[in-house]
C-alpha cells in the first residue's frame, strides 16, 4: 500500500498547475530514478529578473484598427502597405488594458489525465482557475482548484478543502518562446506558472493521509497573434515528462513532488482548459 500511495502522490503532483500563461524548477540535471536535487538553487535572481523585465515579444496587448497604424493585419504581425492596425501593449501604452482579470475551466467532456515517470495514472474530473494580467509578459494572483480527484479509490485534498479538492497557493507566471519558427510570427509561445519568486511550494496536500509538497513550474503552450476573448490551452506530457520542459535558451521548468520528505521526483500533466478574459487581448510573438 505504501508503494501504491507513493506513485499515486507523484502522479497527482503533476496536476497541480494550470495552464493558460511561466518559470522555475530546473531539471537539466535530472539523474537516474528522476531525482532532482535542490531545484531552487538552479534559479538565480539575475536570470529571473532578466526574464520578467526584458522588452519585446512575446507580450500581452491589443491589436486595434486605426488610421495610419504600423501593421496591415488584424494580428499586428505584418508591416507594409495598407497599414490600418496598431499594437498597444497591455501596460504602459496609450491604450492599455482596462480589465485585467481572467478565469478558466476544464474543457467540457474532458478530464485531467496525469502520468508519472513510472507510467501510473490519476484523474481529476474538474478544474477551474482565476488570475490577472500584471505586466506585458506576466500574470499573477493565479489560484487553481482541482475537484473530483481520485486514483484507485483514493482521494487527495488540500488542508481545509473538501474531499477530492486540491487548491494551489497563489501563483505567478511569465511568457516565453518554447520553439523558434522560420519567422517571428511562427514562434511557438508558452506561459509558465510558478510560486512567487520561484520560491516555496506550489501546493501542499495529503492523499490517503500521506503528505506531499509540490514545487517547480509548468509551461503551457498558448495561442498567439489573434485578439480573443476566450482561448483553449493544452498542457501536454508523455511518460511523466512535460512538453515542453523549458523555454528556448532557458533553464528547465518541471513539476517536482516531494513525498513524506523523500527524494524529489518529476511528474507531467495533460489538461485542456478554456480561458476567458475580461476583455479581448492578444499574445503577440512579433512586436
Amino acid at each position: 500500500m505504501g508503494k501504491t500511495r507513493h506513485w499515486l502522490l507523484l502522479a497527482f503532483g503533476s496536476l497541480l498547475i494550470l495552464a493558460a500563461g511561466v518559470s522555475v524548477a530546473q531539471a537539466a540535471s535530472l539523474v537516474e530514478h528522476n531525482a532532482i536535487p535542490d531545484v531552487e538553487q538552479r534559479w538565480s535572481a539575475a536570470s529571473f529578473s532578466s526574464m520578467l523585465e526584458s522588452g519585446g515579444p512575446p507580450e500581452f496587448g491589443r491589436c486595434i484598427k486605426t488610421t495610419g497604424g504600423a501593421y496591415e493585419d488584424a494580428g499586428c504581425t505584418t508591416t507594409g502597405t495598407g497599414k490600418s492596425y496598431e499594437w498597444y501593449s497591455a501596460f504602459g501604452s496609450s491604450q492599455p488594458l482596462e480589465k485585467t482579470g481572467f478565469s478558466n475551466a476544464i474543457k467540457e467532456g474532458t478530464t485531467a489525465q496525469l502520468e508519472t515517470v513510472n507510467k501510473n495514472l490519476v484523474s481529476c474530473e474538474g478544474e477551474s482557475a482565476s488570475g490577472k494580467y500584471t505586466g506585458n509578459k506576466t500574470v499573477g494572483s493565479v489560484i487553481v482548484t482541482f475537484t473530483g480527484c481520485t486514483s484507485f479509490g483514493t482521494s487527495c485534498k488540500s488542508e481545509g478543502a473538501a474531499t477530492g479538492t486540491v487548491v494551489t497557493y497563489s501563483l505567478e507566471g511569465v511568457l516565453g518562446v518554447e520553439e523558434v519558427g522560420a519567422v517571428p510570427a511562427l514562434n511557438q509561445i508558452g506561459q509558465s506558472l510558478f510560486p512567487p519568486g520561484h520560491s516555496g511550494p506550489l501546493a501542499e496536500l495529503k492523499c490517503g493521509g500521506v503528505p506531499m509538497t509540490i514545487a517547480g513550474a509548468i509551461i503551457t503552450p498558448v495561442s498567439t497573434n489573434a485578439m480573443k476573448l476566450t482561448a483553449q490551452s493544452k498542457t501536454k506530457a508523455a511518460k511523466g515528462k512535460q512538453k515542453p520542459e523549458n523555454f528556448v535558451g532557458g533553464p528547465s521548468e518541471v513539476l517536482i513532488t516531494t513525498i513524506e520528505g523523500g527524494t524529489p521526483e518529476q511528474g507531467g500533466e495533460t489538461l485542456t482548459t478554456i480561458q476567458t478574459n475580461e476583455e479581448k487581448l492578444e499574445i503577440n510573438s512579433v512586436v
